[in-house]
């Protein structure tokens, strides 16, 4: 049996991947073998959160747009491989890609710690999206 887990922006099984690892608002876990979708909802918003999402869920491969290093790390040491997909693809094509072969495996992180603290992307620029975590002030930060 085969899990597969995918970031992704909605809970819908058409949503394109999201653009952030951590920041993903849905986690899809897709069952290859029954062709079940369940979707969890990252809470924590942090690389690591997510990792231990697809860890409970027993994934064996995880697809995504970029990754830091820190969630890459946890993923190889959770045994679940890495693939890199192309954004503002959806989820189905995805997995189809994966089983055909067609997705680049990560094998290092797509962003720099600078990048990751904040600048790569629009929504970021301004503040650590680390800040925006649960609990975490996301007021932007002056040294950006």
């Amino acid at each position: 049996m085969s899990k597969i887990g995918l970031t992704v922006l909605k809970s819908e099984a058409e949503s394109p991947l999201s653009p952030h690892f951590g920041m993903a608002g849905w986690i899809l876990i897709y069952d290859t073998e029954t062709q079940q979708k369940i979707f969890e909802r990252n809470r924590l918003l942090y690389g690591r959160g997510v990792v231990e999402i697809l860890q409970r869920h027993r994934c064996t491969d995880a697809i995504f747009s970029s990754i830091g290093r820190g969630a890459l790390e946890g993923l190889e040491a959770g045994g679940i491989r890495a693939w890199y997909g192309p954004e503002g693809v959806a989820a189905p094509e995805l997995v189809k890609q994966l089983q055909e072969g067609k997705l680049t495996r990560a094998k290092e992180a797509s962003s720099t710690g600078s990048e990751h603290r904040g600048g790569a992307r629009a929504r970021h620029k301004s503040m650590n999206c680390c800040d925006e975590r649960e609990g975490n002030s996301a007021a932007p930060r002056d040294d950006a």
